[in-house]
């Protein structure tokens, strides 16, 4: 297994693990990654920004999307980090069982907004993903009914935790996830490298 130095304490904490592109990151990123921090009680969210995206065709310079998570993730219990560089992985699900694996004594959740959900079923190995940590999935603009309805939502329904019970999804053995409904912001990143403002 391969081994990296981890960006913080990790044991009897729970932590959530916020991967993206991030490119760039962007105010709805924060509200996924405050939603998830408060209403899961998380003591840290560590933004995993991805070494690239194999679903992507352009996913820009890493150095400059690392940059920009840093901006935007002000809260002083997140932190920022390149560990998916630093294990040359570019798989999420590789990426996660490599964090995991060294941290046994950690809660971590994955999270991810609800844009991610409705294609997860395209990532490799998300069945993997899902037996390996709980994970929250929290609302994005214009996606609630599609994330809802996707295979994985549908492939793991009776593995839902309602979302006024998401307090205890950290300590719950996966598969386990929970929807959480936020206020919606409509920024994407998208959006942004168009210049659409």
């Amino acid at each position: 297994m391969r081994r990296v130095r981890l960006p913080g304490p990790t044991a009897g904490l729970r932590i959530g693990l916020f991967g993206g592109s991030f490119h760039p990151a962007h105010s709805g990123h924060l509200l996924v990654a405050e939603t998830a921090m408060r209403r899961l009680q998380l003591d840290w969210v560590w933004w995993v920004v991805a070494r690239g995206n194999p679903l992507k065709t352009s996913h820009g310079d890493f150095s400059a999307r690392l940059a920009s998570a840093r901006a935007v993730a002000r809260n002083p219990r997140m932190i920022v980090t390149d560990i998916e560089a630093r294990l040359g992985l570019t798989y999420t699900h590789d990426t996660l069982s490599a964090i995991v694996g060294q941290a046994p004594g950690a809660h971590f959740v994955w999270l991810m907004g609800a844009d991610n959900m409705v294609g997860f079923h395209h990532w490799e190995d998300w069945r993997g993903i899902a037996g390996t940590l709980p994970i929250a999935v929290v609302a994005r603009p214009g996606v609630g009914p599609g994330a809802r309805n996707s295979p994985f939502a549908r492939r793991y329904a009776k593995y839902r935790i309602p979302a006024s019970a998401a307090r205890t999804l950290a300590t719950t053995p996966p598969p386990a996830w929970t929807y959480l409904t936020a206020p919606l912001d409509p920024t994407s990143s998208t959006a942004l490298r168009n210049g659409d403002t």
